[in-house]
């Protein structure tokens, strides 16, 4: 944090409530690992201590369950505690948490992360995709000029037995150049605050283009995309402004106009799809979140990680 950073987070602590206060104090007195992240979860809870099974407040603490407090619901007479109904319910040694958070803002590997946190492969490839599975991306808003733009993934099917189709090593190489079915298109989509929204389209269409873009699109945003044919539609169905540079003609910039930020981001998430050898499309979601969760934002800390998989803070949306 620099120090502009440091004075504005100290301006804001006279606004601290009594409990924020005491939570910050014995975090900065710094907890041992699973104290920390218990007191961290039960934040979750918050005042209104709303039951997930009914949605209903006022649920009663009632003893304590592997280290989580254990809240009674008067309404559906139901127990539960800070993670239930959540991806991280019934995972195991909370006390190597923080390290595993670490690793995620490290992006470490499956063996390297099990190492680090004394934990089987296969522990730690579960809570990497139960962890990633739990973090939200919070309400984002595109505004001002909006660069969109599609990149391509190889489609994986690394780990399945029964394959139609001779295995690739070490993830290959398509059998047919340029777009074909073989490649996954991803869409980024970014504004020139740094606000980051990536997507998996089933098809670059006007339709699947419309349902990714609209919702976190300004009325008012300047949409800004290279020359492909689903763009116009797409961008008169929503009712916005749109800009087509003809790159194919050597069009890169037009005054403000380029994409240049998305293309850098596409760049950025190809390095950290390769450091993975080969990623299975059907996990290409989580390592998505993982692109938004550790990659983009500045120095992510283990903290910051472990707040984001357990639904407390979104994903921070600028790079």
């Amino acid at each position: 944090m620099d120090h502009h950073d440091y004075l504005a987070w100290l301006s804001e602590i006279d606004d601290l409530s009594s409990y924020q206060r005491i939570a910050t104090v014995r975090l900065l007195a710094g907890q041992p690992s699973l104290e920390a992240v218990i007191g961290l979860l039960e934040e979750r809870i918050g005042t209104a201590r709303n039951c997930p099974h009914c949605a209903a407040g006022g649920a009663v603490i009632r003893g304590r369950s592997n280290g989580l407090k254990r809240y009674f619901c008067k309404i559906c007479s139901k127990t539960f505690n800070a993670l239930t109904g959540t991806p991280l319910a019934r995972l195991r040694h909370k006390d190597c948490w923080t390290e595993f958070a670490g690793s995620l803002s490290d992006g470490d590997t499956v063996k390297t992360s099990a190492a680090r946190c004394g934990v089987a492969s296969s522990t730690a490839f579960r809570w990497r995709h139960r962890f990633l599975r739990a973090v939200t991306a919070g309400a984002i808003k595109l505004r001002g000029i909006v660069e969109a733009d599609e990149t391509f993934v190889l489609s994986s099917r690394k780990g399945e037995r029964n394959l139609d189709r001779k295995a690739r090593r070490r993830g290959g190489k398509a059998s047919k150049r340029g777009v074909s079915h073989e490649q996954v298109p991803v869409l980024v989509a970014a504004d020139r605050s740094g606000a980051t929204v990536s997507a998996i389209l089933p098809a670059v269409s006007a339709a699947h283009l419309q349902a990714v873009l609209q919702p976190v699109l300004d009325q008012d945003a300047l949409l800004v995309t290279d020359g492909c044919t689903s763009y116009p539609p797409c961008a008169a169905a929503m009712g916005i402004s749109h800009e087509a540079l003809n790159q194919t003609a050597g069009e890169r910039v037009r005054g403000e106009l380029h994409i240049q930020t998305v293309n850098s981001r596409h760049e950025r998430l190809k390095s950290f799809l390769r450091r993975h050898r080969g990623v299975a499309t059907k996990y290409l979601d989580s390592y998505l979140r993982w692109f938004h969760l550790a990659v983009l934002p500045r120095q992510p800390t283990p903290r910051a990680v472990l707040a984001a998989a357990a639904g407390i803070l979104p994903v921070r949306p600028c790079a």
